[in-house]
């Protein structure tokens, strides 16, 4: 399955560009590099300063997608193990 801006939050993160727009810690906002990893809560971003930690539940990404599509996401969207968001149905209200 393709990656697209419909099928996101069903979709493997690891490998996509982000930038975090929003964040309840302002020390996130304006962060950006490339998922290197994603757990149930957090979310590992390589950036240039290196490698950080950030929790999904307190901030909204932008993704960039292979096409060079940007799609912004609330991380509470994001919130659960990556196997198990991919089973969820899931409303559409971002």
């Amino acid at each position: 399955m393709r990656v697209s801006p419909e099928n996101i939050a069903r979709h493997e993160l690891v490998g996509l560009s982000t930038h975090i727009v929003e964040s309840k810690d302002p020390s996130h906002v304006c962060r950006k590099g490339v998922i290197l990893s994603e757990s149930r809560e957090m979310i590992q971003i390589n950036t240039e300063q290196g490698v950080i930690s950030v929790p999904k539940g307190i901030c909204v990404f932008d993704l960039t997608l292979p096409d060079n599509t940007v799609v912004r996401i609330s991380g509470r969207v994001l919130r659960g193990r990556p196997e198990d968001r991919m089973k969820k149905r899931l409303n559409r209200s971002w």
